[in-house]
């Protein structure tokens, strides 16, 4: 039998949220201003940052987010904090190759958050996707 999980936060508080984090980060997130395709890879990002937030997983601290790192990862329990990227996040990004799109990804990422990419790298699609989406939220804007 499967287990039902436990909703920390409603939905609606949790868009709220999303919707609070943006505003704060000057990202744009009026779906109704989206074309077709930006919303379908809009949608997949906000879901995902939702679910965290109704899991408890997610706080929204001004510009900055706390993540709890899930249970599926080597650190299950650590709180990440993600700030605001800076100039010295997309500097991070220099250091790949044209074809290391994801480790490109990951030294963003890493600047976001003050972990090492080796930590990214080791954490379970369910939190690695977390980031990249936060990340993605920056960069396409």
């Amino acid at each position: 039998m499967i287990e039902e999980k436990e909703t920390k936060i409603s939905r609606e508080a949790a868009v709220d949220e999303f919707g609070r984090y943006c505003e704060a980060n000057d990202i744009d997130y009026d779906e109704s201003a989206m074309s077709a395709e930006d919303l379908a890879a809009f949608k997949p990002l906000k879901e995902r940052f939702v679910k965290a937030c109704m899991d408890g997983r997610v706080e929204v601290d001004g510009t900055s987010l706390k993540y709890t790192i899930s249970q599926f990862s080597k650190g299950a329990g650590d709180i990440i904090t993600i700030k605001r990227p800076s100039g010295k996040s997309f500097v991070a990004m220099d250091g790949a190759g044209e074809k290391q799109a994801v480790y490109k990804l990951q030294a963003f990422i890493s600047a976001m958050t003050g972990q090492p990419v080796g930590y990214l790298s080791g954490l379970d699609v369910k939190d690695w996707k977390f980031f990249q989406g936060v990340a993605t939220l920056f960069l396409v804007g």
